[in-house]
């Protein structure tokens, strides 16, 4: 038995040939395609593989709508969104469908702060008739309201984002209905953010999302980028006091959230591998632990606790402006968790870079 974990691919809408589309960042759909294959023939076609995908595979939030991003998504908008995201990948689209159709292969969804449009029932069901189609629908499965997707010998796979206020999603209430006429989302304000500060900038500076972390990119543009820059900020301060003190109420935060985002804003650059620490500290069974969320792929072994820590990064591309690692990078990272001695003995597990089969050529979109 094989766990392949991905995450945080950020699957918008597509980039038609020729033209530009500056809400999406990911354009590597045949390097998605040329992995899953190998994993599903060859070597892997008699073997039992499981595809995990841990939060932000899709990416709706970055879908317009009539030309605009709603921050309140109800049923039918998240169909429209998740549709459009499965129309503008037809090559992901179609390496899925063929990897779940083969023989002992399977595909487990769990949902991150970017792609909460598949709590709705009607959304994964139109995940599962896309890519499932027609007989292989049972093969496909969501975690929608478990914060962690625990394996044998272990191993507990989380996207991450329970542990930031920024991006936490009350999984409690993941659906508002009073005030509304059909119940919405409750989107984290980070989302809200992203969608109302972020990708309006977005269509001026499409890299504003990719750069990491966000505040050093911020201090540099001021510098650099002021015309933008600074109405950019003031929007982003008004958009703060605005939904924090005056639409808390709607969205069931609390005081105490918003001053849990402040002091994570303060912090330069915030690390799941605290997290990780603490779940080991607390649970002494865990021997491995898996995240994605920050995009920074990362590999972390403790000879104390004789446990691993992986981050799982992204395969979008990530400016760095971390001194360590500074530039632009995509990499491909994915973990493996193998349990080829069998279930009842301790899996390997590992961080991996696919690189892909050999090929002359890839295609351009813009």
């Amino acid at each position: 038995m094989l766990k392949l974990v991905i995450s945080d691919i950020h699957i918008g809408a597509g980039t038609p040939a020729g033209e530009f589309n500056p809400y999406e960042d990911f354009h590597y759909d045949s390097v998605m395609a040329d992995f899953l294959n190998h994993f599903s023939t060859g070597e892997y076609q008699e073997r039992e593989v499981e595809l995990v995908i841990n939060g932000d595979f899709l990416d709706p939030l970055k879908v317009p709508i009539n030309g605009a991003f709603p921050d309140r998504i109800t049923n039918q908008i998240a169909l429209l969104k998740t549709g459009a995201c499965l129309n503008g990948h037809p090559v992901v689209v179609g390496a899925l469908r063929r990897f779940v159709s083969r023989p002992k292969k399977s595909i487990t969804y769990i949902m991150g702060n970017h792609d909460l449009d598949i709590a709705y029932p009607s959304v994964q069901q139109l995940f599962r008739s896309v890519i499932g189609a027609p007989n292989f629908q049972e093969r496909i499965r969501f975690r929608i309201f478990e914060p962690n997707y625990d394996l044998p010998g272990g191993v507990r796979i989380c996207h991450g984002q329970q542990f930031e206020a920024l991006n936490q999603v009350d999984l409690q209430h993941l659906f508002l209905t009073r005030g509304h006429a059909e119940p919405i989302l409750n989107l984290p304000w980070g989302s809200i953010f992203l969608v109302r500060v972020l990708l309006p900038a977005k269509a001026e500076r499409p890299y504003i999302n990719l750069a990491y972390p966000f505040g050093r990119y911020l201090a540099l543009a001021l510098l650099t980028d002021t015309s933008f820059a600074v109405p950019a900020t003031a929007r982003a301060f008004y958009h703060f006091f605005k939904t924090r003190f005056v639409e808390a109420r709607k969205r069931a935060v609390s005081f105490r959230q918003t001053l849990e985002i402040l002091r994570e804003e303060a912090v330069v650059t915030p690390d799941l591998e605290v997290s990780a620490i603490d779940m080991f500290d607390k649970d002494p069974t865990l021997t491995a632990v898996i995240m994605g969320h920050s995009h920074g792929a990362k590999i972390r072994r403790y000879k104390k606790r004789g446990a691993i820590y992986i981050n799982t990064g992204t395969w979008t591309k990530l400016i760095s402006l971390d001194l360590p690692d500074l530039g632009v990078h995509t990499r491909f990272t994915y973990a493996c968790v193998d349990y080829s001695e069998g279930t009842d003995v301790r899996p390997t597990v590992g961080l991996f870079r696919w690189f892909g089969e050999q090929h002359p050529y890839m295609e351009l979109r813009y």
